[in-house]
């Protein structure tokens, strides 16, 4: 009987059974397992359901509960340059008989790596549809964390954020993993304390599925940054007091080897110095391409209605047309509205384009190894006819310098006109014309404002445009480095 015992006792230590220790783990360990299957996700296109619910309670009273249902398509590109977005909703209210009825109009928001379209088109016609033209990925970024509904867990952003929170809690104040597993539905998941600038964080890491987040609390006092920004930079801001954001109830599923948090809920709970703001919603996935064509798709082109009212400050300013497109002048930051084929072609860093639709008759011998200095002018306008003078007068030293000047007229003139101004002026350089559509050809050199001087290096490389004649030797001398 012993003998027998005692096999079963060793029979028992051999057989294996399941460990339920957890894997010690440090908080950049987790953090990297998630960053690994989060950066998978570079491209996709995905459809999004949400119901949400809001309540604000003022003094002693509380307002009607608001419930509301958003349709959301998302679209997102990062190929390591920067991120292309897009994100388009239509918003339904619950009528008192119980069914949704759609908002008059559908909204959408597009980042195409320059600009940010906000577009707002009504069911009824261009006429009441318009367009708003904004510079800068910020404003991208807090349009992407304020329109939370389905698209942010994706993309590993919480409620308040413009940036993954493994970024956020990388750089945090203080940081530190609880000792124990902690279940969150059938998981066992790690759980990370974080304190940063941008508030308080606890988020349950579930290793089961790519260390995605199973569940998440954040708080936001009023000194924390909010989507981003500090408090101070939004209006009534003295009046927050506190924003508290929930996730919970993820449930994920592997697609295409990347885990997918498809559907969850969330709560948010918005306190001020006078009432107290709180919204429930749910989310859920109903379709998703990882890696689609973009290009084939048009994803990040804007579609928007002939006749729309675009609005690149305060009011309207165009009307938008199919035929032209907004480009960023890197110049000056200036948005400008043109043709599509139309492009600037002159930079600094850029080579010296072609001379295509201008007549300038500068031999391959007088800019060999040369440097170029081009001026722009118009000899119908007083500060042109000046600046021409003094090119003249310094031509002789510019040359032993080796930089070889040319001129080139912007106006409608007639050649033998501009030759006869030439030749009694005596002067000593080069001296063309644009021959082909004058509008065009100074949007693509670049000429903002006459005369307009552009400065090229020995390899014709553009080092410097828009200069005036006291910084000339400044900028001959930084070419020659």
């Amino acid at each position: 009987m012993k003998v027998i015992r005692k096999l079963l006792i060793i029979a028992a230590c051999c057989i294996a059974v399941p460990t339920f220790a957890a894997e010690k783990l440090s908080v950049s360990e987790l953090l990297d397992r998630y960053a690994a299957n989060q950066d998978k996700l570079k491209s996709f296109v995905v459809k999004t359901e949400s119901v949400s619910t809001h309540l604000t309670q003022q003094d002693d009273s509380t307002q009607p509960e608001r419930k509301w249902r958003y349709m959301v398509e998302f679209r997102y590109e990062d190929s390591g340059s920067g991120p292309a977005v897009y994100y388009g909703w239509k918003e339904f209210d619950l009528g008192d008989n119980g069914i949704w009825v759609p908002e008059d109009r559908d909204k959408s928001f597009l980042w195409d790596g320059k600009l940010n379209y906000q577009y707002s088109k009504r069911a009824n016609g261009s006429a009441y549809s318009t367009v708003h033209i904004i510079k800068g990925y910020e404003y991208a970024r807090h349009g992407i964390g304020v329109m939370y509904a389905g698209a942010c867990p994706i993309l590993g952003i919480l409620y308040g954020d413009v940036e993954r929170f493994d970024s956020i809690l990388r750089q945090s104040e203080t940081i530190s993993v609880r000792s124990g597993l902690e279940q969150v539905g059938s998981a066992d998941c790690y759980v990370i304390d974080a304190k940063s600038e941008h508030g308080v964080y606890v988020v349950w890491l579930d290793p089961e599925h790519g260390y995605g987040v199973a569940k998440a609390v954040l708080h936001k006092g009023p000194e924390d940054l909010l989507h981003g920004r500090p408090p101070s930079s939004y209006i009534n801001s003295d009046s927050r007091k506190g924003l508290s954001f929930f996730i919970e109830n993820v449930r994920f599923e592997k697609i295409e080897g990347i885990w997918i948090p498809v559907e969850g809920d969330t709560r948010t709970v918005i306190e001020r110095v006078d009432s107290t703001s709180s919204g429930r919603s749910h989310y859920k996935i109903t379709q998703i391409d990882i890696n689609p064509n973009h290009t084939e798709l048009l994803s990040f082109v804007p579609d928007i209605e002939n006749g729309t009212d675009v609005s690149i400050g305060r009011g309207p300013e165009h009307k938008w047309h199919n035929g032209k497109k907004f480009v960023v002048d890197e110049w000056d930051g200036r948005i400008r509205y043109v043709p599509k084929d139309w492009s600037i072609l002159v930079g600094v860093g850029k080579p010296l384009p072609q001379f295509e639709g201008i007549k300038l008759n500068l031999s391959a011998e007088q800019i060999k190894a040369k440097a170029i200095l081009l001026c722009f002018f118009d000899m119908n306008q007083r500060p042109s006819r000046h600046c021409i003078r003094q090119l003249a007068q310094r031509a002789a030293g510019l040359k032993k310098k080796g930089v070889t000047v040319a001129a080139v007229e912007t106006s409608q003139v007639a050649e033998n006109t501009l030759n006869e101004w030439t030749k009694k002026r005596n002067i000593p350089f080069q001296v063309g014309a644009i021959t082909a559509d004058i509008e065009k050809t100074r949007f693509a050199w670049g000429v903002r404002s006459l005369p307009w001087l552009i400065l090229a290096d020995k390899q014709h490389i553009v080092r410097a445009e828009g200069i005036s004649l006291v910084e000339l030797d400044e900028k001959i001398q930084s070419a020659e480095k």
